[in-house]
């Protein structure tokens, strides 16, 4: 009997001693938790804060990495290359034009005067026949011009132009004023002495601003006739030629030129 009271007795407090582990335990874990979750939250509440950075267009980001642009070369003038023969390149031609002035000058090439005749580097543009014949009418002497060749001018007679092979004219034939360049010939004319009359007025002011005496007037209206008469209009002026811009080109190098090969 005693002996089952021992049996129970120690099963009461094996049984005791268990609840009393299983209670400390749990208030274990239970500290640990808690814990834990203090940790955690002091941990959230000593982290930095996170500042938001301004975003950086794509396109800045594109330019800012791209190398300077180099510097534009020093751009240079264009070299003026020269020729003993043509002279300055750089010289633009000039070409005549049938102005107001030219066309009352020559009626609307109703009338040319006198002064033009004999012209010469006329072109023709077709096939002229020339005689030479003598008082009687006979023929003395014929030849024959080819389109492209060139001839003298040495009158006209309605809308034919009278010419000849030489400046003497000897042998003369008949060509439409049109199947030349006659018109283009006397245009020539015009505007040369055109610029040379504004040449001598130009001289003249310079003369007269700088006080000069009147012998060295003289002289400059001697070079420089003026046009006050038809007979002046188209008179000692160089025949065309070409000198690289045509042969009726009228800028100043030329002009100079033919004046150098009239001396």
């Amino acid at each position: 009997m005693n002996f089952l009271r021992l049996i129970v007795v120690s099963v009461s407090l094996l049984y005791c001693s268990c609840e009393q582990l299983k209670d400390f335990t749990s208030s274990k874990e239970d500290q640990n938790k808690t814990s834990n979750i203090a940790d955690s939250s002091d941990a959230k509440d000593t982290e930095a804060p996170i500042i938001n950075k301004p975003e950086i267009p794509k396109e800045e980001i594109v330019a800012s990495e791209l190398p300077p642009p180099l510097p534009e070369p020093e751009k240079t003038p264009p070299e003026v290359t020269t020729n003993p023969l043509l002279g300055d390149l750089s010289s633009q031609p000039v070409q005549p034009e049938f102005s107001k002035e030219l066309l009352e000058a020559v009626q609307n090439w109703q009338y040319i005067p006198p002064s033009v005749f004999p012209l010469a580097s006329v072109t023709i543009k077709q096939t002229v026949e020339f005689t030479a014949k003598d008082r009687s009418g006979n023929i003395l002497a014929q030849a024959t011009k080819q389109p492209g060749d060139e001839v003298f001018a040495i009158n006209i007679s309605g809308r034919n132009l009278v010419i000849s092979p030489s400046k003497v004219g000897n042998m003369k034939g008949f060509i439409p004023v049109e199947q030349t360049d006659f018109k283009q010939g006397v245009a020539y004319l015009f505007e040369l002495r055109k610029k040379q009359n504004e040449e001598y007025e130009r001289r003249k002011s310079q003369i007269a601003n700088s006080k000069t005496t009147q012998a060295i007037q003289k002289n400059i209206d001697k070079d420089v006739p003026t046009t006050s008469s038809e007979t002046s209009l188209f008179e000692d002026l160089p025949i065309p030629g070409d000198f690289g811009h045509g042969k009726f080109c009228i800028c100043k190098d030329c002009r100079e030129k033919r004046l150098a090969m009239q001396d």
